[in-house]
C-alpha cells in the first residue's frame, strides 16, 4: 500500500472511525518517539565513547553538552 492509497482510505472513514484512527495513530507516534529517543541515547553513547579516546571524560562530556545546546538553539 502506498501513501496515496492510505490517504484515500482515510478520506473514506466515518467520523467515528476517523476518531479511532487518530487515537491509534497518536499512540503509535508516541511509541515511535520513545523508540527514537532510545536510539538517540544509544547513538550519543557511541559518539561519546569515541570522543573519550585520548581526552579527559569531563572535557568530552562538556564538549558533547555544548554541541547538544548548539543544535537546540539552531
Amino acid at each position: 500500500m502506498n501513501i496515496e492509497e492510505i490517504q484515500q482510505a482515510i478520506a473514506k472513514l466515518s467520523p467515528g472511525e476517523l476518531a479511532r484512527f487518530r487515537s491509534w495513530f497518536k499512540e503509535y507516534e508516541n511509541n515511535t518517539k520513545l523508540n527514537d529517543s532510545k536510539e538517540s541515547i544509544e547513538d550519543k553513547v557511541k559518539r561519546l565513547r569515541g570522543s573519550l579516546k585520548g581526552k579527559g571524560a569531563l572535557e568530552a562530556l562538556m564538549e558533547e553538552k555544548r554541541r547538544e545546546m548548539e543544535r537546540e538553539n539552531e
